[in-house]
């Protein structure tokens, strides 16, 4: 009976699945585009942003990288660094291909971080992204840990 209790005790904690998840609200603070081609440019982005989790920490977040749209599709690939209120910090690839510029889904790839953050590193999470204006944006993020 004990044998029996253990085995549904244990088996039923693998189970339980922990979130992480993510909300912040942000800027992008520079933008620059060139006209690659007749139906494709190329822009270099900042954002900056604010967040919080369900695990009560807060932050800030800064990304740089790229937008690449064309006539059908657009491209997001940012590489970002967060610091929360203790200091710890991650860092991450946010991406998205899709036919939508001011909404999306896309991933999260944390590729690295300090505190506990170190243990999201090669984690790919699945965010949402939706734009006010062309650089006001709301953003939430859930990641399995």
């Amino acid at each position: 009976m004990r044998l029996l209790f253990l085995f549904i005790l244990l088996y039923s904690s693998g189970l339980v699945c922990e979130e992480l998840v993510i909300t912040s609200n942000g800027k992008r603070t520079y933008s620059e585009t060139i006209n690659i081609s007749d139906n494709t440019t190329r822009t270099i982005l900042k954002n900056e942003s604010t967040f919080t989790d369900n695990q009560g920490d807060y932050g800030v977040q800064t990304c740089l990288g790229t937008l690449e749209k064309t006539k059908n599709e657009v491209e997001f690939n940012l590489k970002c660094e967060g610091i929360n209120q203790k200091n710890e910090k991650f860092f991450t690839k946010v991406y998205r291909k899709t036919n939508e510029n001011d909404a999306g889904i896309g991933t999260v790839e944390y590729l690295g971080g300090t505190g506990k953050y170190k243990k999201m590193t090669n984690k790919k999470c699945r965010y949402a992204i939706r734009y006010f204006r062309n650089d006001i944006f709301f953003f939430r993020q859930i990641c399995k840990i």
